[in-house]
């Protein structure tokens, strides 16, 4: 390729980039802006201050779950709230095969740290992870349904200060992570790798609590940033000619709304975009994202762009029990049942193509609510078969 269609590729691309930082600056300004806006006659007001909630309480799940093209793990699932009275959060996950697939799983997740109380948190993980026999999907659009093998081990760690205002209904984060392991050249000889990611992203949150809303909206943007080549986690390392963090800027869009509809029910409603820019030329498949299509493995479809769009009809039962068990303590505000739909596709382009053959789950769901944490359970099916979900948090 001549000298000067690289020129205006790369000119291009760093435009692109520009664009995208700028969006982003734009985008913190607006929610800023919203902000001071609101007034109380239509911002709901927050059932619960989060920096209140009571201490030590811990939840240890014994989880065995079946992930088709991963396979079967048993493990735990151990989540702790302000213990002490310190305000941390911590969370920890311990998982080993249970079949032939050889793969391992330690992690654990500081968060809440308090450094400038209520303002300044920050977050720290560290995750061991092995992958002695994954079966991974190829990216792009028209992936087929069939799998390659992945074999890979690696260390990361990530730490996150996080800026809080107004109740935590502005949010400012800033992430950078660390990967350390290795992976293949092509001669098939196994060549160390680390690499750094940074990101940055801003959430206005105008709901009711920040656990489990039930009225209101809430807004997240996301953007890549560039990382550094070295910092105190350690030294970027990578093969020549690897498309690294730093080529590619990645855009995340995210809004959900929540609709009381009377009595114990309540709609949840999500939507979200993913771009990427940079290496245009390159003739390789760019992910931006996945969508979280619930009846689809993890990833099963990435590309450049991508939409998701996603309803949810919950019912919830109140029981306000006080639960002080051997593997749980704490209160249990209710159980909630769920049925949901979902659509998402993507594409290498940013047109129509977007919205045709939109792949569909849906699912149904329960969940137990605790004052800190959301347990969730869900069984999503898809034009690919099952999947179940056993993990933390609501999916939007």
């Amino acid at each position: 390729m001549p000298h000067s269609m690289l020129d205006r590729d790369a000119a291009g691309g760093r435009k692109s980039r520009r664009r995208v930082r700028l969006r982003g600056a734009a985008l913190g300004v607006a929610l800023l802006c919203a902000a001071s806006a609101a007034r109380a006659d239509w911002v709901p007001e927050r059932r619960r201050d989060y920096e209140q909630r009571r201490p030590n309480e811990y939840l240890i799940v014994p989880a065995v779950a079946s992930l088709p093209g991963i396979g079967v793990f048993g493990g735990l699932l151990v989540s702790a709230s302000n213990p002490g009275g310190t305000g941390l959060d911590v969370a920890a996950t311990v998982a080993e095969s249970l079949d032939n697939t050889d793969i391992h799983v330690q992690a654990v997740a500081l968060r809440e740290v308090p450094l400038y109380r209520p303002y300044l948190r920050l977050e720290y993980q560290r995750a061991h992870i092995k992958l002695g026999n994954l079966q991974s999907y190829l990216p792009g659009r028209d992936s087929p349904n069939y799998t390659i093998p992945v074999t890979a081990q690696f260390d990361f760690q990530m730490v996150r200060p996080v800026l809080r205002f107004w109740e935590r209904r502005i949010t400012f984060t800033y992430t950078l992570g660390y990967f350390e392991g290795f992976s293949f050249d092509n001669n098939g000889n196994e060549v160390p790798e680390a690499s750094h990611g940074a990101s940055a992203n801003a959430v206005l949150d105008l709901t009711d609590d920040v656990i489990n809303p039930t009225v209101g909206i809430r807004l997240f943007y996301n953007t890549r940033l560039p990382a550094p080549e070295e910092s105190f986690f350690g030294r970027t390392r990578h093969q020549p000619g690897l498309i690294t963090n730093n080529d590619v800027t990645i855009e995340q869009y995210n809004a959900a709304g929540y609709v009381p509809l009377g009595g114990r029910f309540n709609l949840a409603l999500n939507s979200q975009f993913f771009q990427a820019f940079g290496q245009e030329s390159s003739g390789r498949v760019i992910s931006g994202g996945s969508p979280p299509l619930r009846g689809y493995p993890g990833g099963r479809w990435k590309d450049r762009f991508g939409v998701f769009a996603a309803s949810e009809l919950r019912y919830t039962v109140p029981l306000n029990y006080d639960l002080d068990a051997y593997l749980a303590r704490g209160i249990v505000e209710g159980l909630q049942w769920a049925v949901f739909y979902e659509l998402g596709q993507v594409a290498p382009h940013n047109d129509s193509s977007l919205f045709r053959q939109m792949h569909e789950s849906y699912g149904a769901g329960v969940r137990a609510l605790f004052q800190a944490v959301v347990v969730r359970f869900d069984l999503a099916m898809s034009d690919e078969g099952r999947q179940t979900h056993l993990t933390i948090d609501q999916h939007f």
